[in-house]
C-alpha cells in the first residue's frame, strides 16, 4: 500500500505577500536496491523460510532481504531550488546554480527532517522568493548521511550479533542500534567525514538487536548509512566528476542525475570526501510559476528501509543491517481557483 506523507510549511511570498504551501522535493535513487516488499503475517515480519533466505516478498519468493516502511527516516538538506537551466550539464566539472531560484538557500547549514510513519512532518525554512517564470529543473543538495530508526516483530526468532561473531540470544522482537555506520555499497573501512564505514556481512556484525521482550523495541536508535558513490561498481569505479550519473528511465517526474559533492560548489574526488549528494531532475513538464503560485509536496517512504539478513545463516535467521533506500516525492505547482 502506498501512502503519501505531505510535508507542509506555510510561508509568505515576498513578492506579493501571498501564502504558499512549501515543501521539499526529492526522488533519490542512489544505488539500485532491487529487494521486494516484505511479506507480513498478522503484522509480523515473515521470517519462517530457510535460515539463509528467511523473508518472503508479496510474490511468495524467499530471499535474504526485503523492503518496508521505516518507523522514522532522517535526512538533512543544504539546498532546495528550481532552475530554468540545467545546473549539472554533461561535461561540467562542477555545478552552476546561476539560473536557480532557492526555496532553501545553501548556506552550509544543515536542515534536518524526520519522516515518521504515516504522520506529517514540519520543516521550518526562511522566507523565500521564486521569481515568475518557467522552471524545467529541480535540484537539491542533501547530506550523504541517512538515518533509519525501526523495530519489528518477526514470525520466527531472529539472531543478531552485538559485536563481530558475538551472538545475542535469538528473539522475535528486533530494533535498530547505533553501533557502526555502513556504506551504500558495503565497502568497509571508507574513512568519511561522518566516520569509518563497516561491512556488516564481512564483520559478521549487526546494527539490529533482538530479544523476546516486546518492550525492548522502544530502545530503537537511529542507525546510519553513508551514500558516497553512484556507480554500481562501487568506490573502485568512482569517476572524477563527482561520480556523476544520469539514471536510466523516468523517476516519476523526469530524468534524474546524481553527483557526489564535497561542499556546496565542488565535486567529490572519491568516496572518502563525498559529504553530500547533488540531485537534479530534468522535469518532463516545466513548472510555470506566477506570483499567485502555490507549492505542495507529497512524500512517500514506501520501501525506504531494506531489512538485510545473512545469506549464509544456518539454524535461525541472522539479521545484518538496516539499509537506507530512497524516499520519493512529487512537487505540485498550482494556481489558486478563481472566485465564483
Amino acid at each position: 500500500m502506498e501512502v503519501n506523507y505531505p510535508l507542509r510549511v506555510i510561508k509568505k511570498m515576498m513578492v506579493k505577500n501571498i501564502k504558499l504551501f512549501f515543501s521539499i522535493f526529492l526522488s533519490v535513487i542512489f544505488l539500485s536496491h532491487a529487494n521486494a516488499v516484505c511479506k507480513k503475517d498478522g503484522g509480523k515480519l515473515y521470517t519462517s523460510g530457510a535460515a539463509a533466505a528467511p523473508v518472503q516478498d508479496v510474490g511468495d519468493a524467499f530471499g535474504d532481504s526485503c523492503n518496508d516502511v521505516p518507523d522514522v527516516y532522517q535526512i538533512g538538506f543544504y539546498r532546495m531550488s528550481m532552475c530554468s537551466e540545467n545546473p549539472d550539464p554533461v561535461g561540467a566539472a562542477n555545478p552552476d546554480f546561476s539560473s536557480c531560484q532557492d526555496m532553501l538557500a545553501d548556506t552550509g547549514a544543515l536542515t534536518t527532517v524526520e519522516i515518521s510513519g504515516t504522520s506529517e512532518s514540519t520543516l521550518s525554512v526562511p522566507e523565500f522568493t521564486i521569481a515568475p517564470g518557467s522552471y524545467g529543473y529541480m535540484v537539491a543538495r542533501l547530506s550523504a548521511k541517512l538515518g533509519i530508526k525501526h523495530a519489528f516483530e518477526a514470525t520466527a526468532k531472529v539472531v543478531s550479533n552485538s559485536a563481530p561473531s558475538v551472538t545475542r540470544a535469538a528473539g522475535s522482537y528486533c530494533w535498530t542500534v547505533n553501533n557502526f555506520i555502513t556504506g551504500v555499497d558495503n565497502t568497509p573501512d571508507i574513512v568519511t567525514s561522518f566516520g569509518t564505514t563497516k561491512n556488516a556481512d564481512v564483520l559478521d556484525h549487526s546494527n539490529f538487536a533482538c530479544s523476546d521482550t516486546a518492550s525492548d523495541m522502544t530502545k530503537a536508535e537511529f542507525t546510519y548509512e553513508i551514500v558516497y558513490v553512484n556507480d554500481n561498481g562501487g568506490c573502485v569505479s568512482f569517476k572524477p566528476n563527482g561520480d556523476r550519473e544520469t539514471f536510466p528511465g523516468n523517476v516519476g517526474n523526469g530524468i534524474a542525475t546524481s553527483r557526489m559533492m564535497q561542499n556546496a560548489t565542488t565535486s567529490a574526488l572519491n568516496c572518502a570526501n563525498s559529504s553530500s549528494i547533488l540531485w537534479t531532475v530534468a522535469l518532463d513538464t516545466p513548472h510555470i510559476v506566477t506570483t499567485e503560485s502555490n507549492f505542495q509536496m507529497n512524500f512517500k517512504t514506501t520501501d525506504a528501509i531494506s531489512i538485510d539478513f545473512d545469506n549464509g545463516a544456518v539454524g535461525k535467521p541472522g539479521i545484518r543491517k538496516a539499509g537506507a533506500n530512497p524516499i520519493q516525492a512529487n512537487l505540485t505547482v498550482s494556481e489558486p481557483s478563481a472566485p465564483e
